[in-house]
């Protein structure tokens, strides 16, 4: 039985339960498309995480409050909940597992987690370990009716980390183009007992085989997604 869709981003790209996607962006007006993903989860019951530098967040309210309905109720109560980025690995974890663990108390319709991750950018948080805890949080999806998606902006992202961030997200959103069992992704039981420099092996492989070329890279990964 097909797992039943959880949404349609833009209202068209429909998303099932449980899936957790790394949506790739270049141009700067993208970086808040997926405002009414949070919107939509608000008016539905779902608790929704947001995980962004402060500016993002400011930016982010604004246009919610123009789209919901007591906005300020949500963040009182805690259905909408606003973190700018743990130091540490340790509280990125208890975060993450306090939502799902109240949203399993409150009975919440689902849980929606929305990240852009230039909040890295001024954090402590070492690279490494937010990767390691994305590879696990494909597991935490599984166990509650949710959608996780992690934003990176193309222009602000070193070539290696997009290879991690390819690398732990079974599913990825390229411009318009939704790459369902994404080649490269490396399940959590796999990825995370190698070598960090044998993790992106394949994906360095093609990268060179595509002249570095970032946007050849990812036309190369939506053409074996269509495949």
């Amino acid at each position: 039985m097909a797992t039943p869709i959880f949404t349609h981003l833009e209202g068209s790209v429909a998303i099932p339960r449980h899936e957790h996607v790394a949506v790739l962006y270049r141009d700067q007006s993208a970086a808040y498309r997926l405002v009414p993903f949070v919107a939509e989860g608000l008016g539905k019951g779902d608790l929704c995480q947001v995980i962004a530098a402060g500016a993002f967040q400011y930016e982010t309210l604004k246009q919610l409050g123009a789209q919901v309905k007591d906005l300020d109720r949500h963040l009182e109560v805690g259905t909408l909940r606003l973190h700018q980025g743990p130091d540490d690995l340790r509280e990125l974890r208890r975060l993450c597992k306090q939502l799902f663990a109240d949203a399993e108390g409150a009975h919440s319709h689902g849980v929606r987690w929305l990240e852009d991750t230039g909040w890295l950018k001024t954090g402590k948080l070492p690279m490494p370990d937010f990767f390691e805890f994305h590879a696990t949080m494909n597991y935490r999806v599984k166990h509650y009716p949710s959608v996780a998606l992690c934003q990176f902006a193309l222009d602000r992202i070193e070539t290696q980390d997009l290879f991690a961030a390819i690398a732990v997200h079974r599913h990825l959103l390229i411009g318009d183009t939704l790459v369902r069992d994404n080649p490269f992704y490396m399940p959590p039981e796999k990825y995370l007992p190698l070598p960090p420099q044998e993790r992106e092996n394949d994906l360095a492989q093609l990268f060179r085989e595509v002249g570095f070329d970032v946007d050849k890279l990812l036309a190369a990964i939506v053409g074996y997604g269509k495949l």
